[in-house]
């Protein structure tokens, strides 16, 4: 009987003790390191599974309502020119994404653009323009989408480079050495060099020419709309590693009164040329349309037709569109609220009256940037798994381990 009375005494103390730790807690109780590391390796585990995930090779594709079956046959140059604005279109996304590449061994030149599944439409347009034919370049997988390439070799290469070294770009210089066809033995190496030298982040093109249409190329390949989350705003950006073609497009919108266009120029050699102001990022987009864009165009009219009463749902089509990069990444609405509450909180802290107030903000603050990290993960760790369920009904199959190490 004494024995059940000791147990009983030492059991309320436990019970009191807890009580008054509980009541002793802030609201904003900070969540254990190991839950978070544990998330953590959770989601490290799901995304190396989902990069296992692989699809078999694309057999037809979908533009529109118009259907095309792989590979799609290689087309002789077009009867007629493309107009100026088409022109200087596919000069600028083809500074952004176009390649020039000679094959040492037999000195062919060839040209060639590559590009995920949903943004193969402007590969038909360089077709369509231009001649050659559309071929898969790789297979879907959990991580990346499928990707076709537009590619042309010959005569019709040539026609295609001359064509384009009509307009004063980038890679005009390269595209003047594809235009000379195949290279004879003794010349390679030395082509091999200038291509390389071409290519270099420094280059400076010996003549530029910027208008909206080079633009709306040039940002279709490199560009990226984003709807923020916390605020009703916008962000655009492009980047690339040569700062010429950024300065220059830099002045280019200054000169038309974009003024709030901001040139970053980064130390590790990654620039970008970026807009954070509403009605500046709006009437760019608009510029951008007329000008011709196309991989971008339904993002850009989502962005135009933002406002604070469709802001949650524009973002979340434009997050859609915009690829798997970040897709798990992204804060969702409740992620949204706390990322303001600790803006708010940061503020308060700074403008804290007294010492002690400030000590209590922060620990306040530590903790809710720690309950943040958390349920972000949680939420990553959700989508993740989804993902993985979503891809696998869709036809995807896993890679075995010992086969991606070999790759």
């Amino acid at each position: 009987m004494r024995f059940l009375l000791v147990m009983l005494f030492w059991l309320a103390c436990i019970a009191v003790a807890w009580n008054v730790a509980c009541a002793s807690c802030s609201p904003f109780r900070v969540p254990t390191s190991r839950k978070i590391e544990r998330l953590e390796r959770n989601c490290n585990r799901l995304t190396e599974l989902t990069g296992r995930i692989r699809f078999k090779p694309l057999n037809n594709f979908t533009v529109g309502d118009k259907s095309y079956t792989l590979p799609l046959e290689t087309l002789p140059p077009p009867s007629h020119l493309p107009s100026q604005q088409e022109l200087e279109y596919l000069a600028g996304f083809f500074d952004g994404d176009g390649c020039v590449t000679m094959t040492k061994r037999t000195g062919q030149m060839s040209m060639s653009i590559g590009q995920a599944l949903d943004s193969v439409r402007v590969l038909i347009r360089f077709r369509d323009s231009l001649g050659g034919g559309v071929h898969h370049q790789s297979c879907r997988t959990g991580t990346r989408k499928a990707a076709l390439q537009w590619r042309v070799y010959g005569a019709t290469m040539q026609h295609a480079a001359q064509v384009l070294c009509k307009v004063p770009s980038m890679k005009r210089a390269q595209l003047q050495v594809a235009a000379a066809g195949i290279i004879g033995k003794a010349d390679r190496s030395d082509v091999a060099q200038k291509l390389k030298l071409l290519k270099q982040k420094d280059h400076v093109p010996a003549s530029f020419h910027c208008s909206w249409p080079y633009f709306a190329g040039f940002f279709d390949a490199e560009g990226s709309i984003t709807v923020e989350g916390r605020s009703l705003g916008l962000y655009l950006k492009v980047r690339q590693m040569n700062s010429f073609v950024l300065q220059e497009l830099h002045s280019f919108l200054h000169t038309g009164e974009l003024t709030k266009w901001k040139l970053r120029l980064g130390s590790d050699g990654c620039n970008t040329l970026q807009c954070t102001d509403l009605a500046t990022c709006k009437l760019t987009l608009q510029h951008l349309l007329d000008g011709g864009l196309e991989v971008k165009q339904r993002q850009a009219t989502l962005a135009l037709s933002l406002t604070l009463g469709n802001h949650k749902q524009v973002r979340n089509k434009v997050i859609a569109l915009n690829g798997l990069q970040k897709r798990y990444d992204v804060l969702d609405d409740a992620g949204i609220d706390r990322a303001k509450q600790i803006q708010s909180l940061s503020h308060k802290c700074r403008r804290a009256s007294s010492k002690q107030e400030s000590e209590l903000l922060q620990v306040k603050l530590e903790a809710l940037r720690e309950e943040h990290e958390l349920q972000t993960l949680i939420v990553k760790s959700k989508r993740l798994r989804g993902s993985i369920r979503q891809l696998l009904q869709e036809g995807g199959f896993m890679k075995p381990v010992s086969k991606m190490r070999n790759k």
